[in-house]
């Protein structure tokens, strides 16, 4: 099992979709290796072949794209394993893959691109730039201007998380599960992107993202931070 993921320029590993697949493969218990990829190096990773993004995994002699495809071809070729996905969990959790895309990748990428920007290889620098530019119809400098007053709103948003929390201990409940790491993502992508702080020390969202570093032998804490 291989698994392609972005590196910036000091080969650390920042894709928030891509966390959500590394998580995954520890949950259920895989081996698997990590190829390095920089946003030039994509295409190189199948020439020829149909288009590929980040996250992909190669196994089997068969390559996966996207991390929902990915999740959904880890339950149902290693059946024996935890399960991250059931068919009666599946809506729900989509449904929550699209909050976590809308609540927080969307205010925490205002927050962040540009000091992503600043740490990826200078081989990435042109293409992230002009694609999130064009994206985001405004320069990085410009999206990230001013994130201090939008802090606020930010935290704000994250009540829904922190009245699951005060239920359970994860989002999934006495234990993480995929949804955990949908969410946690969002906050590592911040974490070794940018020296911006998301969370208060005492929100219940910093302890819950302190317990998710810690998962799986600390494999999240490991990823140097910004």
């Amino acid at each position: 099992m291989i698994l392609y993921d972005l590196v910036n320029a000091k080969r650390v590993h920042f894709s928030p979709n891509s966390w959500r697949v590394r998580l995954a493969l520890l949950h259920k218990g895989l081996p698997f290796e990590v190829k390095d990829v920089l946003f030039t190096g994509i295409a190189d990773i199948r020439p020829g072949g149909d288009k590929l993004t980040i996250p992909t995994i190669a196994h089997a002699g068969r390559f996966v794209t996207d991390s929902w495809a990915i999740v959904q071809y880890l339950d149902t070729t290693f059946p024996d394993t935890p399960r991250l996905l059931t068919p009666e969990s599946m809506p729900v959790v989509k449904f929550f893959q699209y909050w976590v895309q809308t609540a927080l990748h969307g205010p925490i990428a205002r927050m962040v691109l540009l000091d992503l920007y600043e740490g990826l290889d200078p081989a990435d620098q042109p293409y992230f730039r002009s694609s999130r530019e064009k994206s985001y119809q405004t320069t990085l400098e410009a999206l990230q201007a001013g994130r201090e007053d939008r802090l606020e709103a930010l935290r704000r948003g994250l009540q829904p998380l922190r009245l699951a929390l005060a239920h359970h201990p994860y989002v999934a409940g006495e234990q993480p599960g995929y949804a955990d790491y949908l969410a946690f993502a969002a906050f590592m992508w911040a974490r070794v992107s940018s020296r911006f702080e998301l969370l208060a020390d005492d929100d219940p969202v910093h302890a819950w993202r302190e317990r998710c570093l810690d998962l799986y032998g600390g494999a999240a804490r490991r990823e140097p931070v910004a």
